[in-house]
């Protein structure tokens, strides 16, 4: 919701102008200009300090009919740093006229964090993890207890080939006993997969 700041006229008598002393603002805001009595030409101008942070939005000669309320955006750019300045309001061509003191605050940050005493005590290092013992090392590295049997067999076949490959010197065998090597070789590598 846009901020307001409200501007009271011909509230007491003609050309009356009753204005809050000071307003502050982070993002643009709407002067509203409430007139009680008769139609009235009201002038709105920043002076220079307040015309680096802010500008207004219309034309700063307004008319504001009998019984009515006008609104004056007046917008608002960043600063990093306050901008206190002046901004008058004068009716009956400037018989009358308000100044209300104006700052524009920079922008707060959405991302804000709060920090509290615990922050200035040093924080303990996180422990290490601890290292597995050469038991858990080992027992992850060696196959599980359903293949070491398989192994064994494959094994015991690879032997048995190589064995026959040795005794019968042909060439026939020799290329079975290869063929029995290799699906061993294969069986052990899927199952240890």
């Amino acid at each position: 919701m846009t901020p307001v700041l409200l501007v009271e006229l011909n509230r007491g008598q003609l050309h009356d102008v009753e204005a809050p002393a000071e307003f502050a603002t982070s993002e643009p805001f709407s002067v509203e200009l409430r007139n009680h009595g008769e139609a009235v030409h009201v002038h709105v101008r920043a002076d220079d300090t307040l015309a680096a942070a802010a500008r207004i939005d219309a034309d700063g000669n307004l008319f504001v009919e009998r019984e009515t309320t006008k609104s004056v955006p007046v917008g608002v750019g960043p600063v990093d740093d306050p901008v206190t300045g002046t901004l008058e309001i004068s009716t009956g061509y400037g018989s009358e006229t308000r100044s209300v003191e104006v700052t524009v605050e920079p922008e707060s940050d959405g991302d804000a964090v709060d920090v509290d005493e615990t922050l200035s005590k040093p924080q303990r290092p996180d422990p290490e993890p601890a290292t597995p013992s050469l038991g858990d090392r080992l027992a992850g590295a060696l196959p599980g207890r359903r293949v070491v049997p398989v192994l064994l067999l494959g094994v015991v076949a690879v032997a048995v080939a190589a064995a026959v490959a040795n005794a019968v010197r042909s060439p026939a065998v020799l290329v079975g006993a290869g063929v029995v090597v290799g699906a061993v070789l294969v069986a052990i590598v899927a199952l240890l997969r």
